[in-house]
């Protein structure tokens, strides 16, 4: 949490930069300049400083602000209220954060800067449903005991574990001749997660317990088939209904996620021959299972890259952007998968005549009703890049205006 200075700090701090005349320093969205604080009273604050530069900012605009007494660096962020020569007037911020220490500034991207992304699976094109998940590949942590040491193995020792937990068990794989047809079928390739159906006769879970999200609860399938379920019934339901007629207790269904495609699933099952209920113990045991699999067909080459293909970028709103990240915003509407916490994305920003490639990292993502939100770090840009990131930003990249909160020279 960032340190706030108090009411009577704020006033002390304010009159002693404007007392001393130190440097203040202003960051907009692509470009920045130094000023002075001239005055400031319950409700503005009036910087002075070059004609040319300040004019450059406009009525409405937020900027970041950075300003320092005897060591004591504080930020803030205001709304530009009027222009007139050589003064710049604001809202007088209700805040001052106190040492600010991130490693870059943040600003509103300048108005012509573009920026998209795309994911690794961008190049990648299968006949499988796409889900609203995206997993990235990797080995997870093994637990299971599976053997690992081929496709074949992997396989085997799934099976062998399998037919002493469960009544039935299978792997079904989604590709052009077989696409998803069935009411479970549709619901975890749409979804993207585990259906987990403890019992035919009860609903299904009503909350998930694994952080990252991992099943699909009894909310998401009725938001899944929609306003239909009050008029025709659950399709779910009447599903489960039947299953429970012929003997089946118990059952789960786990998509095989390859990135976002579905590419098939794993099936497994309790009747009468085996009266025990799946739990969540099950889901970790076959989640855990799908994964390696995905990981090792990944790793076979099964669906191979295509050098050809040209990505289609994502093109998310930009809420802000510093040279070390950025805070991004997707429309639920328009963008379907929902990113996590980890995953690499590749970026492209460009602005005039010039354009810079870099890696981000989804550090953070949270969401409101309409909008996902991801906080992103670049990964390790070079000198050159991080630079170009500057230029864009700040319109300088000395240290002078160093993108780096702690160490603005003052």
């Amino acid at each position: 949490m960032p340190k706030l200075v108090t009411f009577i700090e704020k006033e002390f701090l304010l009159t002693q930069v404007q007392k001393t005349q130190s440097r203040v320093i202003i960051f907009g969205s692509g470009k920045s300049t130094d000023a002075k604080l001239k005055s400031f009273d319950k409700e503005s604050l009036v910087l002075g400083g070059n004609e040319e530069q300040l004019n450059a900012f406009a009525p409405k605009e937020q900027i970041s602000v950075y300003m320092s007494y005897q060591s004591q660096r504080v930020t803030f962020i205001g709304i530009v209220k009027k222009r007139d020569k050589d003064e710049l007037v604001m809202g007088l911020p209700e805040n001052l954060i106190k040492a600010p220490q991130r490693k870059a500034i943040r600003v509103a991207a300048p108005k012509d800067l573009k920026l998209e992304f795309y994911l690794q699976s961008e190049r990648i094109q299968l006949d499988s449903p796409e889900s609203r998940e995206y997993s990235e590949l990797k080995m997870p942590a093994l637990s299971a005991g599976f053997d690992v040491s081929s496709i074949s193995s992997l396989l085997s020792s799934f099976k062998s574990k399998a037919d002493g937990m469960f009544s039935r068990s299978g792997i079904i794989m989604f590709n052009k001749g077989r696409t998803p047809v069935t009411i479970e079928e549709r619901m975890i390739a749409e979804i993207g997660r585990t259906l987990l159906v403890t019992s035919c006769s009860s609903p299904l879970p009503s909350e998930d317990p694994y952080p990252e999200g991992r099943i699909i609860t009894q909310d998401m399938a009725d938001a899944f088939e929609g306003p239909s379920i009050f008029l025709e019934g659950s399709a779910l339901e009447k599903s489960k209904a039947e299953k429970a007629a012929k003997g089946i207790i118990s059952e789960l269904y786990c998509p095989i996620l390859y990135y976002q495609f579905v590419v098939g699933y794993i099936y497994v099952m309790n009747d009468r021959k085996k009266k025990v209920c799946l739990d969540f113990r099950t889901v970790d045991f076959v989640w855990e299972f799908s994964r390696i699999l995905a990981y090792t067909l990944k790793t076979n080459n099964y669906f191979k890259q295509s050098d050809t293909a040209a990505p289609d970028p994502y093109k998310p709103q930009i809420v802000d952007l510093s040279a070390g990240g950025c805070l991004l915003m997707m429309p639920k509407a328009s963008f379907k998968i929902k990113l996590r916490v980890g995953y690499i994305l590749y970026f492209t920003i460009s602005s005039a005549n010039k354009s810079i490639a870099v890696k981000g990292k989804v550090a953070r993502n949270y969401s409101d009703k309409l909008n996902e939100y991801y906080g992103v770090s670049f990964l390790s840009p070079d000198e050159a890049t991080l630079s170009s990131l500057k230029l864009f930003l700040y319109a300088d990249d000395t240290e002078h205006f160093s993108g780096d909160e702690a160490t603005l020279e003052f």
